[in-house]
């Protein structure tokens, strides 16, 4: 997948199904340094993250401060060409950040053994052999 620089950062997009809805986030931070992705609730525009008994709501940490999450199981989500089933996500409303529609952290990074490659301007798997 191609990585877009732009203002120093670099952007990325994911898609998303869930309850039979597909939605692709772009303009996500590619960022190594968070623990867990996070999408922006205001970029969701047809998909029901409404909070659900089974969601649980959860505290991030970082350099802006700390902010409350709704963390919510995602029936499918899809980064590149790499597939997760039922994997977790954090939503939230990051309103002071406008522009970017959340971050893709290690969470899914390190699950899908990603290399970034700053020089090519890309991020891949690396397959084991």
């Amino acid at each position: 997948m191609n990585i877009e620089l732009r203002d120093g950062l670099l952007f990325v997009s994911l898609t998303l199904t869930h309850e039979g809805v597909n939605e692709t986030i772009r303009d996500l931070v590619l960022d190594t340094g968070a623990a867990q992705s996070i999408i922006d609730m205001s970029a969701i525009q047809s998909m029901d993250v409404s909070s659900r008994n089974e969601d649980e709501f959860v505290f991030m940490s970082g350099i802006g401060g700390r902010e409350s999450a709704l963390r919510k199981r995602i029936d499918h989500i899809q980064f590149d060409s790499y597939h997760m089933e039922n994997a977790h996500l954090d939503f939230a409303y990051l309103d002071a950040h406008p522009g970017i529609n959340g971050l893709l952290g290690s969470d899914i990074l390190v699950s899908g053994r990603f290399v970034i490659d700053l020089n090519k301007m890309e991020v891949r798997q690396e397959h084991v052999k």
